[in-house]
């Protein structure tokens, strides 16, 4: 088998999800009434998929020396797609909510409490795994001046917004886990832009100083952050679903198995057509669908994947931690540039078990812990 083969993928999707279907049949997550269970389900496919699309980068790397896009579509979109998709699920979500907020008054106190404790502690669990290892590669002993080695942390534990800097002068501490840290800063970008969506939205417009918090860190994201419109798109895209929930009933007929081939043939046109903007187009019609409620066949509504949805953040933050240790501890780089395709699947096959037990026990030790304090807080 090899790394780019689209059996090395449908493989690694196996093992995942018959590791989260054992789990889950001894540690079941209770799931709340309201959810999206389309969408839930989506998020383990999308968590996994990143993890497979550096998993090639990783292969790739060892082979040629060069950290970049794997040299095929299906899996340089594994990584892409899937990112995309997750932008489009935070804008699905809280549009949703302000436009179901109604005669209300939106709680924006709570609002940014709960996304504190629900990105900040899982994130810096990850960076002290990412600065150990920083620490380890260069001998436990300060390469920088000790206050050039506290303002790199800093750069971190603000999710990178103004700058990416290297821990304690380790040139590669971003492949420590795979980079994804990108596309936090995003995240944040929306949720503070949301007072400013809501003047549009809501009946109970947000309080001026609100306002005023949401419009200064959207200048200072600006001026100390490149924006990338194409990314952009993508929260725009997912903005498009809750207005078609709300106000047309069109809900009522994408259950349709023809809505669903439509979802499988947008991803096979993905495959075949290399531009960037016409993945966008088609990436927004297959959310859209699915956030309406198109199950592609009742595959979405699959209580495993459902499960792999559920603790997709901490597999987003670990898996390339984990891919790091194994290559560069466990079987050293030099070992593994040695290994032939065949061993090389071998070993992403190992990994992913272990992330998939990892992310479980990052989510109920972690994540859903501090989400709970957090609602507890808000109340």
């Amino acid at each position: 088998m090899f790394p780019l083969h689209p059996l090395f993928a449908l493989s690694v999707f196996a093992i995942a999800f018959a590791t989260a279907f054992l789990i889950n049949l001894k540690f079941k997550i209770a799931y709340l009434p309201g959810r999206y269970e389309t969408i839930d389900s989506l998020r383990g496919f999308l968590a996994i998929g990143v993890f497979i699309h550096h998993a090639a980068i990783w292969h790739q790397y060892l082979e040629t020396g060069k950290w970049a896009v794997p040299q095929s579509t299906l899996y340089a979109e594994l990584g892409a797609t899937s990112v995309s998709i997750f932008f489009m699920i935070t804008s699905f979500l809280f549009v949703t909510k302000l436009l179901n907020t109604g005669e209300k008054e939106f709680q924006w106190r709570n609002f940014f409490i709960s996304r504190i404790f629900r990105l900040v502690p899982m994130y810096y669990f990850s960076l002290l795994l990412i600065i150990i290892l920083a620490m380890a590669l260069t001998q436990w002993q300060f390469k920088v001046s000790f206050a050039e080695f506290l303002n790199s942390i800093w750069h971190w534990l603000i999710f990178t917004i103004a700058e990416e800097k290297p821990i304690n002068g380790y040139a590669f501490t971003n492949w420590i886990n795979a980079g994804v840290t990108w596309s936090l800063p995003y995240e944040w970008l929306f949720y503070f832009s949301l007072p400013l969506i809501g003047l549009l939205l809501l009946q109970k417009k947000p309080a001026k100083i609100v306002v005023a918090a949401s419009a200064l860190f959207i200048v200072i994201f600006v001026f100390v952050h490149p924006i990338n419109m194409y990314h952009m798109l993508a929260f725009a895209s997912g903005a498009v679903a809750p207005f078609l929930l709300k106000y047309t009933s069109a809900a009522q007929k994408t259950g349709n198995a023809v809505f669903s081939f439509a979802i499988i043939g947008c991803f096979v046109l993905m495959t075949l057509i290399d531009k960037a903007y016409v993945h966008k187009f088609l990436i927004a019609v297959v959310f859209t669908l699915v956030a309406m409620g198109n199950s592609v066949f009742g595959l979405l509504r699959n209580n495993t994947l459902k499960f792999l949805g559920e603790i997709c953040y901490s597999t987003y933050l670990l898996h390339g931690i984990l891919l790091f240790i194994a290559m560069h501890f466990i079987i050293g780089t030099e070992n593994a540039g040695l290994l032939d395709p065949a061993q090389y699947c071998a070993v992403i096959f190992a990994v992913t078990p272990v992330l998939v037990v990892c992310s479980f026990l990052g989510f109920h030790l972690i994540e859903k812990p501090f989400m709970d304090w957090g609602k507890k807080i808000g109340k």
